[in-house]
Order: C-alpha cells, then structure tokens, then sequence
C-alpha cells in the first residue's frame, strides 16, 4: 500500500493528521499548477485551497486502485477551470514561473534568468489554456503521458497533440516578443 492510502485511510478513520500529510505533499505542485494556469497570487492560492477543500469533502468516494495524484490534479485543473470560466477572464501573465528557482550562479547569470523568465511568462500567459494546461502538467509538474490523459480526460494522442500544439504557440510568442531568434 502506497503513502497516499495509508493517509486516505487514516483521514477516513477519523484522523485528520491523514489530510494534513496530503496537503503538505502536495500543496507545491497544486499551488504552481493553479498558479500556472491562473497567473494570479492570491486567486491561485484561493483555488487551491479551493480544490483541496473539494478532496476534503469527496474523499471518501476516491477509488483506491486510482493513483491519487492524477485523480487530485483532475479536480485541481477542473476548480482552475471553473474559475476561469466565472471570471471569463483571459490568464495574466503575472507570475506564471515565479515559483520555478533558478539556481543562483552570479549577479548577471540570474539577471539573465529572470529576464528570460519573464518572456517565458508572458508568452505562456498568451497561450490558450486547453494547451498550457497540458504543457504546465508535462514541463513543469513532470506528469507522464499517461498520466496527463488521465487529469485531462482524453486519448494521449490529444495529449501530444496539445503539448506540441503548446510549445508552437509558445514559440510564436517568444519570437514575438524577441525572446527567440527566428
């Protein structure tokens, strides 16, 4: 029995020191998914605890022979969906990979980083979010194929389809905005 069921089972038994130890293995990853796709500070922390208050709720009707993970990162993408949709709101480009250090290797190297950062940023933000989604679970979160069909419901076909499709739009944006040489 793997460490996410023996915390399920624990918060089910009444123990809510099981939640707590999801929430502090997962809390990263859920913050920079959300934050990924919203851009926004304190909006992506709303959601997140969001969509860790909507596992709270559900977590009794989790099927145990899922991988817990994926089934998290659905509701997650879901709840960040949602939001998107009540605020019919085009995604920031604010802070989208704020939360990805650079290691520290000089005063010019980390300007550098960050200016590159920041074009990254602001040419994910202008990325359609059906494909961001994809690309922020493969790049960022490290999520197999596999794994992104199963938070995104759809074939792994449609899942490369969106990754390539992500890393073409992405690429048009970053020459756009001189962040590549054509």
């Amino acid at each position: 029995m793997n460490e996410d069921i023996l915390y399920i089972e624990q918060f089910l038994n009444g123990e809510e020191k099981g939640f707590e130890m999801l929430v502090r293995k997962y809390q990263d990853r859920v913050l920079n998914i959300v934050y990924s796709l919203i851009g926004r500070d304190r909006e992506s922390e709303d959601i997140a605890q969001e969509a860790f208050l909507k596992v709270y709720n559900n977590l009794d009707s989790f099927n145990r022979r899922c991988q817990f993970s994926t089934w998290l990162y659905r509701i997650v993408v879901n709840t960040a969906y949602d939001f998107l949709r009540r605020r019919k709101h085009i995604v920031s480009d604010n802070g989208i990979l704020e939360n990805s250090p650079a290691p520290y290797a000089g005063p010019k190297k980390a300007l550098l980083a960050k200016e590159r950062d920041a074009l990254v940023q602001k040419a994910l933000g202008n990325v359609p979010v059906i494909y961001r989604t994809a690309v922020v679970l493969k790049d960022i979160e490290g999520l197999s194929y596999i794994e992104i069909s199963q938070v995104l419901r759809c074939s792994i076909g449609t899942v490369e389809s969106r990754i390539y499709r992500a890393r073409q739009f992405l690429k048009e944006e970053l020459l756009k905005l001189g962040g590549l040489e054509a």
